[in-house]
């Protein structure tokens, strides 16, 4: 896992080492800096290394084949790539060191670009072809590593993250509509979209060809799943997704460095836990975050700590348990920077300490469950969704008296029912709408009425033109034909995974160089459940069927069936105690005046409609918040 940054078009050696410089998080083992003269050939390529496989220098990036016309700076991991290094040997084709990075050049040479098709992996890299005067630039399927570009003219700048493009002064820093409407709606920008008007990302599943007389974008793989499905054997597909599984994990544990986990006492990174200890000689090492007792009171979720625990001590790990104390004020401006588009999760605050945990413990690569929900059916929406379509059966006249009685809940007063009014309250939204708005409004953390407050008129035709959920209009009409459960999975692989999960998950690790791998959506995985009925991914209310199947006798039936626990932080307990001071400062009335982005008056309502536990807002007010932060580190140009 690296970092990368380019430039096509230009011979800057100046300014692609300052591109390169500030993503040194990402690769703090090595860098390599090539500049192309030719005036017709002018590229300039930058790389910052994470050494994974192969630790010697003959990993150095760029790399070149034997005759220097072909260029890679590379960022992933490719888990086939010892087959393809055999089928490659076997043609001719000779290599100078053990990496999967040399693989990419000849696995060019052998089939030309098609050969991303054949790669097993999470990857975004740049190959410049200087015979073809060709710049390829590719993203693997699911968008597991990030790759960002900005056009000018003639010219192209890429990079693993966005402050490499900012090194150069002429990016205009305009902030981007439909970015912002979704942003604030979702609390994420949907891809290929970010808040920089100018900036936008190589879609996952794409290859982006930039030449001399044009450029193009290509799409290499699309999820796609049965329109119909044959009477299936569930012993049978469970014993086979749990060979995938195991086979899946023993790829991604190659590595010559230590490997870890993320372990939350949950089914997913138990899961990955009970395969992992097969393949690990040594006791693996394992991360937890918990949160103080009184931090937890709005939440309405076990704690991590005791399952992992039972987990640690079951395998025999080396565990390391991080308890968050609440010096969230001076890691949110940390955390924002390197996330560059703001995510309103407070997971990627508790990814953010545990990968700083575990590099402190000489830890580079983690595994982590990342992926199950999307692929399993694991998700708080998913259930509601199954549980609407129960509702639609009730009489009218009761789903009218049930609407009625669920609004009048308290939404934050605390307490033991406060997250089960919460989520009551939230279902009641959306409950009786069709299925695509239903889904949507499940998604949503600003509705249409939060929207025109916050917003005013100055986005109102946007948001009655429906933009701020553009993107998952798209996916979900290209999906009109499968089964309703499917159509949900392939909206948040298309959207939540890449977007948010992927995205924090690589910039909170990478900010101290730290691998993390995702086995629950190794391509062979992912291939064979869409083929899967999708009534053995939720059966009834009960939810990644199959996957706790395949599990059985793994681990234990009270972490199988266990309620499932998010993998965030007490935001609901910070927004009211702990960032109290922060949001009145930075979210008061001449503050958002002079940002000039939301209505003050609304904003004020929003803080003291959630303090009063009438309203649970504070997602949404930690979205702006969020926002402001981005705003003060990215635009007025703050260094936390």
């Amino acid at each position: 896992m690296c970092g990368i940054a380019g430039i096509w078009g230009e011979a800057n050696e100046e300014l692609i080492r300052r591109m390169t410089a500030v993503i040194s998080h990402r690769g703090p083992d090595d860098c390599g800096i090539k500049v192309f003269t030719h005036p017709d050939q002018a590229v300039s390529l930058g790389h910052r290394r994470l050494s994974i496989i192969d630790l010697s220098s003959a990993g150095h990036q760029p790399m070149t084949n034997e005759d220097e016309t072909i260029w890679v700076v590379f960022n992933g991991e490719i888990y086939n790539f010892p087959e393809l290094r055999k089928n490659l040997l076997a043609t001719g084709h000779q290599f100078r060191s053990r990496t999967d990075t040399e693989v990419l050049i000849h696995g060019y040479e052998e089939w030309g670009i098609d050969f991303v098709k054949k790669l097993n992996g999470i990857f975004a890299f740049a190959l410049w072809d200087s015979k073809r005067k060709l710049l390829q630039l590719a993203r693997d399927r699911y968008g597991v590593k990030p790759l960002f570009y900005w056009k000018q003219g003639h010219r192209l700048l890429f990079a693993s993250e966005i402050k490499s493009l900012l090194r150069d002064p002429n990016l205009d820093r305009e902030v981007d509509t439909e970015a912002l409407l979704a942003y604030v709606k979702f609390r994420y920008c949907p891809e290929p979209l970010t808040l920089f008007k100018q900036v936008r990302k190589v879609p996952p599943g794409h290859v982006m060809t930039f030449g001399v007389e044009k450029a193009s974008s290509s799409r290499f793989y699309e999820l796609v799943f049965c329109d119909t499905h044959a009477p299936a054997d569930e012993t049978a597909l469970a014993t086979r997704l749990r060979d995938l599984l195991f086979e899946a994990v023993r790829r991604q544990m190659i590595s010559d460095v230590p490997v870890g986990l993320f372990l939350s006492g949950g089914v997913d990174s138990g899961g990955l836990l009970a395969m992992a200890k097969s393949f690990s000689p040594k006791p693996l090492k394992t991360f937890t975050i918990g949160f103080r007792q009184e931090d937890q009171r709005f939440e309405g979720q076990p704690d991590d700590i005791r399952y992992a625990r039972e987990l640690a001590r079951r395998f025999k790990t080396d565990h390391q348990e991080i308890i968050l104390e609440p010096k969230i004020v001076d890691l949110l401006p940390r955390v924002i920077w390197h996330l560059e588009d703001p995510i309103a999760d407070p997971a990627g605050i508790t990814s953010y300490l545990i990968c700083q945990a575990a590099r402190q413990q000489d830890t580079k690569v983690l595994l982590s469950g990342q992926g199950g929900d999307e692929v399993f059916c694991g998700y708080p929406w998913h259930l509601a969704i199954q549980l609407s379509r129960y509702y639609d059966r009730l009489p009218k006249a009761v789903r009218a008296l049930i609407e009625k009685l669920l609004n009048k809940l308290p939404a934050a007063k605390g307490g033991p029912l406060t997250a089960t009014f919460r989520r009551l309250r939230k279902f009641n939204n959306s409950a009786s709408l069709e299925f695509e708005d239903r889904l949507i409004g499940f998604l949503s953390y600003a509705y249409g009425e939060n929207l025109s407050g916050l917003l005013g008129e100055r986005y109102a035709g946007s948001i009655n033109a429906g933009l701020p959920e553009r993107s998952h209009w798209e996916l979900l009409k290209r999906s009109s034909r499968w089964h309703y459960i499917d159509r949900m999975l392939h909206l948040d692989m298309g959207t939540f995974l890449p977007s948010l999960n992927l995205a924090y998950t690589d910039k909170t690790s990478m900010a101290f160089g730290v691998e993390v791998r995702v086995p629950y959506i190794d391509n062979e995985v992912v291939d064979f459940m869409a083929g899967v009925p999708p009534e053995l991914k939720m059966r009834g209310t009960t939810r990644k069927y199959l996957m706790k199947q395949a599990l059985r006798g793994l681990l234990p039936a009270h972490i199988l069936n266990r309620k499932k626990a998010g993998f965030g932080a007490p935001i609901r307990t910070w927004i009211v105690s702990d960032l109290k001071e922060m949001i009145d400062d930075l979210l008061c009335e001449s503050n958002l005046k002079r940002r000039g982005f939301f209505e003050p008056h609304y904003v004020s309502r929003l803080i003291q409609e959630n303090a009063s536990g009438r309203h649970d807002y504070n997602y949404l007010i930690y979205i702006l918040l969020s926002f402001e932060l981005w705003c003060r580190v990215y635009l007025d140009k703050q260094t936390p």
